[in-house]
């Protein structure tokens, strides 16, 4: 029974997670004047998070397991994987879900190209 549960959500964020994420755009008319704002979307299984106080400010920590990502960091879009307990560190505030092994979020923060 845990073997058809881990197969079904290995499946269920393989296909279709990734294609969802990946058609997520904005428009914008000419009207309207551009704002450069960086954000990161985060979708996948995480290891448990945790709170850590940095510089006044509060953010969250946590190693990816297998995680879809979209990054807007200025003006420059990317998207891909992060996989093998890489290490993921963001602002705490963030729109969406920030579970103990699963993450569907919005951050406000972009993560910097390596």
């Amino acid at each position: 029974m845990r073997k058809l549960l881990f197969y079904t959500l290995l499946c269920f964020v393989l296909l279709v997670i990734p294609p969802m994420t990946a058609a997520i755009h904005s428009h914008q008319t000419s009207k309207e004047k551009k704002i450069l704002r960086d954000w990161t979307i985060l979708i996948g299984l995480v290891t448990r998070h945790r709170h850590v106080h940095v510089n006044g400010g509060e953010y969250v920590e946590f190693n990816a397991i297998f995680l879809h990502y979209r990054i807007h960091w200025s003006g420059n879009i990317r998207a891909g994987f992060f996989h093998d307990f890489e290490k993921i560190f963001l602002p705490s505030f963030h729109y969406g879900y920030l579970g103990s092994h699963f993450v569907a979020a919005r951050f406000t923060m972009g993560l910097p190209p390596y």
